[in-house]
């Protein structure tokens, strides 16, 4: 029973998680790798001790890949026969694997040591290709290197046994210089790389906001000057014929602005109502023409009503007045 051989374990799970639900997954490995794989008994046993209904652990075994319900050899090698690894040669390493083993795919070694089996990716591309005995993983293993590999996991069957099909306690391995299977550090080396990764990646995201700061700096200089340079084109400060700067208000003698349209007020103003001054008249103080009075009306028209008389200068006043002959019909 699980409770005998793994009580401290079980206990420690369980307490780690507010429902005791969440801990089916890791009481399930520890039901695999204790009696090699979930048949019905083991299924319900971790059921009882989570207190769930059985269908509920049943469904969870269906369901992931890697819970076994039937048994397995000592090591279950997994070949990833994804596009990397296939590029790489995985398709010959399951042959060459099938010959000296002597089964196909989903098959058991008649001495129950080997079960071979064709997975999607592991996430190792490139290393590839990639074998997983048990969830180790073992990088580079090429056709050539398959008599090698099945004679240092025979060597070790002992440590499979004791170890599980989990994979709770995988490590990584790669071939030595000498042909043979040498563990090595599993994070060590990504690690480090993503150590180095990170610092670049913060140290160009500093350069990026750098640049960024000082093109928006030299962006904004340039529009100020855009600015001044086109505020002098439209506004220019030469003097105008009355001597103030053009664009400026006029201001008194006591300094105050001169607001525009007061009566009697500014060069050349003309009062509210009243037509601007005639700046080319003959005298040169640039009298008001003069405005038709009520007297003055043209010639009645056709139709008998006086036609209005438009503004005339008042040096033409004294030009003769001639009747308008109205026009007749020929018809009568």
């Amino acid at each position: 029973m699980l409770l005998d051989t793994h009580k401290d374990e079980i206990e420690a799970l369980i307490a780690r998680y507010a429902s005791a639900r969440s801990a089916v997954l890791p009481l399930l490995y520890i039901a695999q790798d204790r009696y090699g794989h979930l048949d019905d008994a083991a299924v319900r046993e971790v059921a009882q001790i989570l207190g769930l209904p059985p269908t509920d652990v049943f469904e969870v075994v269906g369901f992931y890949s890697l819970f076994y319900s039937r048994p397995m050899g000592q090591w279950v090698l997994q070949v990833c026969d994804d596009v990397p690894c296939c590029y790489s040669g995985a398709e010959e390493l399951i042959d060459a694997l099938k010959q000296s083993l002597g089964i196909q795919e989903e098959q058991t070694t008649p001495d129950r040591m080997f079960t071979l089996q064709r997975v999607k990716c592991v996430a190792a591309c490139n290393r590839a290709p990639v074998l997983q005995a048990n969830l180790d993983y073992i990088y580079d293993v090429s056709p050539e290197r398959v008599d090698a590999l099945l004679s240092d996991l025979r060597a070790r069957a002992g440590e499979a046994k004791q170890r599980g099909l989990s994979g709770r306690q995988s490590e990584d391995f790669q071939f030595g210089p000498d042909g043979r299977l040498a563990q090595i550090e599993r994070f060590g080396s990504y690690a480090d790389r993503w150590a180095a990764e990170r610092a670049a990646a913060l140290a160009a995201d500093e350069r990026t906001k750098a640049a960024a700061a000082e093109q928006a700096s030299a962006d904004e200089a340039a529009a100020k000057a855009d600015a001044d340079a086109r505020t002098k084109t439209e506004a220019p400060t030469v003097p105008s014929p009355d001597q103030t700067n053009a664009g400026v208000m006029p201001r008194a003698a006591d300094g105050a602005a001169v607001p525009a349209n007061v009566e009697g007020t500014g060069s050349g103003q003309a009062r509210h109502g009243e037509p601007p001054a005639n700046t080319n008249s003959p005298d040169g103080k640039g009298a008001t023409p003069a405005r038709a009075t009520d007297s003055e009306q043209a010639p009645p028209s056709a139709t008998g009503q006086p036609q209005p008389l438009l503004d005339r200068p008042a040096d033409q006043t004294d030009v003769e007045k001639k009747p308008v002959e109205p026009r007749r019909s020929p018809f009568g």
